[in-house]
Order: C-alpha cells, then structure tokens, then sequence
C-alpha cells in the first residue's frame, strides 16, 4: 500500500511539472546591421501585447495593440543596440507598422534618437524586429 502511495505521488508531481518550448531568437536590424538576439519575453494586458528583447549591451521594447483583426504599434524603445538609442511613439516621433502572422511579430520602421558614433545629432535610423511569442 505504501509502495503504490509512493508510485502514485511521483506521478502526480511528474505531472505537475510545467512544459515549456523554448522560444525562437529574436531578430534585430537597426540601421541596415543585423543579428540574432536573445529570444523575447513577451506579456498582455488587456489588448496591450509587449515585446522586450535583451541585447548584448542593450534592450528593444515594443508595445502593439491587438484590436480586433488589426495590429497597432504603440511604441518601439531601443537602448544602445549597435550604438544607436532612440524610439517611435504611436503620433508622435518616428513611424512604424506590424504584421502578425501565427505567432511571429515583425515591427518595421523609422526611430529618431542618437547615436554613439556622434551623440551631439539627432538622427532617423530604420529598424526591423522579429520575435515569436
């Protein structure tokens, strides 16, 4: 009796194990480099869907409005990815545009900000996100 309690324990805590897929790199072009980053994290509030994607040095965060059979992005930060920082924001600065397709988002784009290279110019630099949620 006390050998079948056991058995049956170990099965239950098996399958209460959580399963998990690892998710797909990211990937980033800022200004025409590209490159793979570490897979994103991603969560939803409400219709609110945010991306955050580590970099080596630095990070990409995006929000996209999930609104019915349409995809709108809300706002794009990137932190000294390749030496650029900068952003688009829904009415504001820069432009963007997102494509859903399965699970896969790509925000493309123009973000003003600055670069390492010489901090003392605003400048446009295109951008390109890929990232599996």
């Amino acid at each position: 009796m006390v050998a079948v309690g056991c058995v049956l324990a170990a099965g239950v805590a098996g399958c209460a194990e959580p399963q998990t897929t690892p998710r797909a790199a990211a990937h980033l072009t800022i200004g025409g480099a590209s490159h793979a980053a570490r897979p994103p994290a991603c969560s939803q509030v409400q219709s609110f869907r945010t991306i955050d994607i580590p970099d080596r040095d630095g990070q990409v965060e995006a929000v996209v409005l999930l609104s019915a059979a349409r995809a709108i992005p809300q706002w794009v930060k990137i932190r000294n990815v390749d030496g650029f920082t900068g952003s688009f924001w829904q009415g504001g600065v820069g432009d963007a545009r997102v494509d859903v397709a399965n699970s896969a988002y790509t925000i493309t784009g123009r973000a003003y900000g600055i670069n390492n290279s010489n901090p003392n110019k605003v400048v446009t630099t295109d951008f390109k996100i890929t990232a599996e949620c």
